[in-house]
């Protein structure tokens, strides 16, 4: 592994479209395992029926605005600008770096280093078909998935994506 200065990151989005869409929910879970886990105010933004059905039900936490949210994220990030690691990375760096204004540093654009790690990627260069499903992968992986494990819900994902990653770091 080249470094070990990563957070693992998964968000949801009202639609894939990054014009319109906005982030519903964003996790972001550290290798120690800690987490910051966000749901966020989406306004008028127009919800995408497949989003309405799967990821708005999993939907529980009291709302934060966007200052909030890069508020909180900065806080919980602190100065060190890791990589961060996402599974669908195109679009989960474009909804977060829509959030943290990644070319403001004024506004916390220089949270993260601004060269995203993309999972599917790493799959990929391993011989893994990018298209697996995480839960599959995990299984095949012998990568425990937690009882209370709910796909398309972002702090979910990203521990997953978190165990994922640190077992292919050890093989």
């Amino acid at each position: 592994m080249f470094s070990d200065n990563v957070i693992f990151f998964d968000g949801e989005f009202t639609t894939l479209d990054p014009t319109t869409g906005r982030l519903l929910s964003l996790a972001l879970v550290k290798p120690s395992g800690e987490y910051l886990y966000l749901e966020l105010e989406t306004g008028d933004a127009p919800v995408h029926p497949w989003t309405a059905e799967h990821v708005v039900p999993l939907l529980a936490a009291s709302k934060v605005s966007d200052e909030e949210a890069r508020k909180k994220i900065r806080e919980f990030v602190g100065n060190g600008r890791p990589f961060l690691v996402a599974k669908t990375n195109q679009f989960d760096w474009v909804f977060l770096a829509k959030l943290i204004g990644i070319q403001k540093k004024d506004e916390g654009g220089d949270i993260f280093n601004w060269r995203p790690i993309d999972f599917t990627s790493i799959l990929f260069g391993r011989g893994v078909d990018p298209s697996t499903p995480s839960m599959v992968l995990a299984k095949d992986m012998g990568v425990e998935i937690p009882e209370n494990f709910r796909e398309h819900h972002a702090l979910s994902d990203a521990q997953l994506l978190r165990a994922l990653y640190l077992k292919f770091a050890t093989t």
